[in-house]
């Protein structure tokens, strides 16, 4: 009887080891499966990973390109436009000149149109034209003279005042104008910025004009090179002078 427990009991056990053994055997490859499955699902991750980095650099290397193609393709188009700009520039000039030629040309042709139904050969054309030229080189040289002999008539003018008549107003110069610098109202006089270069003369007397309005007249009682001193005329004054009022013959 006791061998037949024995028996049962180690049968028993053997039983329950081998039952045990073969649960840890099925947990052994259950677990093995799922570590291949997890390290299959890694290399696959990585692998990805890897294609997804090579990607990412492919790309960088695509973008720089395509930055530093951007950069000389932008230097290309400002020059081009530099360019294009220059030429419209010329263009511009060109259009220009090339209206102004023709409207010259056909200004001449004009000319030579009336000087030929004139009846007048391109001969008779230069003679009149060479001989309009002495005509008014001539006559400038006459109205130099003149105006040397006015200034002389006016000299002369004066010295005879200076000399005869020595209370008489002086002539001065056509449309001479000038400005007061400075006023001395205790000594009754003004400083004109006027002098000999601009044809002031010693006893020329001025009109002093502010706004249109007649302030009054001076005389002048010395001149300088570009500078005279003129004394106010009491029996003229219709105001106070200042600085800056204006002078005219």
């Amino acid at each position: 009887m006791l061998r037949i427990c024995l028996i049962i009991a180690i049968i028993a056990g053997l039983a329950a080891g081998i039952l045990t053994f073969t649960k840890v055997q099925e947990i052994i490859t259950t677990t093995r499966t799922q570590r291949n499955e997890w390290k299959a699902k890694d290399d696959k991750e990585v692998a990805e990973h890897n294609k997804t980095k090579k990607s990412l650099k492919d790309t960088e290397t695509k973008l720089a390109t395509t930055t530093k193609t951007l950069e000389a393709t932008k230097g290309e188009l400002e020059a081009s436009k530099n360019e294009v700009d220059e030429l419209t520039k010329t263009k511009t000039d060109l259009t220009a000149k090339l209206e102004k030629a023709n409207a010259e040309k056909d200004d001449a042709e004009q000319h030579l149109e009336q000087w030929r139904l004139l009846g007048q050969t391109t001969e008779q054309v230069k003679e009149t034209y060479a001989e309009r030229d002495n005509l008014k080189k001539t006559r400038d040289a006459l109205i130099g003279e003149n105006k040397l002999l006015a200034a002389k008539v006016v000299e002369w003018t004066n010295r005879w005042n200076d000399y005869f008549q020595g209370s008489e107003d002086v002539l001065l110069p056509t449309g001479l104008r000038g400005k007061i610098v400075a006023v001395d109202p205790k000594f009754n006089f003004v400083v004109l910025d006027i002098g000999e270069e601009q044809g002031a003369k010693r006893r020329g007397v001025m009109m002093v004009d502010r706004d249109g309005k007649l302030l009054g007249k001076v005389r002048i009682t010395s001149v300088t090179k570009d500078k005279c001193v003129a004394n106010i005329l009491p029996d003229w004054k219709r105001g106070e002078m200042m600085e800056g009022d204006e002078v005219l013959y």
